[in-house]
């Protein structure tokens, strides 16, 4: 660890966070969601102390409420080679969990049923929780697993109901600030239906966060879902079962935030994520050809 730290202090260091956050629903209930994270350095020509660099993973499910932090890690000052990051073993957090409403009359932490078609409140933001000015951007992974807990994967978006299961076309956010605040890496995000990489255009300061301009607004699966079902009629035809096709499966959503300092940001922004971008007077534009 110390020649990690004395390597990212060298003239030649640089550091990104990696902040990951996933959450997985029931089409009934809420299942379980959990978040991880880490960080990595690559090389450019600059200089960064370590303890200078944080991100966070923030959420706010409740209109009324505040956006809370789902997933950090944060270098913590005057101490020795030690992170405040997510706490457990494995620095498992929990992402979703109050998407859905406590249900009338239920058990304590029951929830109500999800039901396709319904918008959800659902905002992911990010908090810059370092000491140093920062350039951030989320993105985000939408998909489908099988009651056997299998990853689905489909043909394409044109067709989101298949014989090889569902689409993550058919998980739906809103971006109330996309083209003011956040821009969507169309070059990228189009290598696969489930990733979408999003950058926020405005330099992160030192312990402000997003939460004003946050990156989604609602989330919403779309009822096709819940009107694919099965029918089976009785010898007698008296009877007809009705059972849906899906049920059982889950959906899937992961939101992994990274964060790049603001020194020589267009190089490091290179280095650590591969990405030509253009900074002018603060301002972060993608490079597309």
């Amino acid at each position: 660890m110390k020649n990690l730290k004395k390597w990212i202090t060298s003239p030649t260091g640089t550091i990104a966070l990696f902040v990951l956050a996933a959450g997985l629903l029931l089409f009934s209930t809420i299942g379980s969601a959990w978040a991880a994270l880490k960080y990595f350095s690559e090389i450019y020509k600059g200089h960064v102390e370590m303890y200078d660099i944080g991100v966070e993973l923030l959420e706010k499910s409740d209109p009324e409420g505040e956006a809370e932090r789902v997933a950090w890690r944060t270098y913590k000052q005057n101490t020795q080679d030690e992170w405040d990051e997510t706490p457990g073993e494995d620095h498992i957090g929990v992402l979703l969990a109050n998407m859905l409403p406590a249900k009338e009359g239920g058990e304590e932490g029951e929830k109500e049923e999800l039901v396709p078609g319904k918008h959800y409140f659902e905002e992911i933001s990010c908090r810059n929780s370092g000491t140093i000015d920062e350039y951030v951007r989320i993105t985000l992974y939408k998909y489908w697993v099988n009651a056997d807990g299998e990853k689905v994967f489909t043909a394409s978006a044109d067709d989101p109901i298949t014989t090889q299961g569902l689409s993550p076309a058919l998980i739906n956010f809103t971006f109330p600030y996309l083209g003011s605040d956040w821009i969507l890496d169309e070059k990228n995000s189009a290598e696969t239906e489930e990733r979408q990489i999003y950058y926020y255009n405005k330099l992160l300061k030192a312990g402000e966060d997003t939460s004003a301009t946050p990156l989604t607004g609602t989330l919403t699966i779309d009822q096709l879902v819940g009107l694919k079902v099965n029918k089976e009629v009785s010898d007698d035809g008296k009877t007809i079962t009705v059972s849906y096709k899906y049920d059982g499966w889950k959906f899937c959503v992961e939101a992994a935030v990274d964060a790049v300092q603001d020194h020589n940001a267009e190089d490091a922004i290179r280095s650590a994520w591969g990405r030509d971008v253009t900074i002018s007077n603060g301002t972060l534009t993608l490079k597309n050809d």
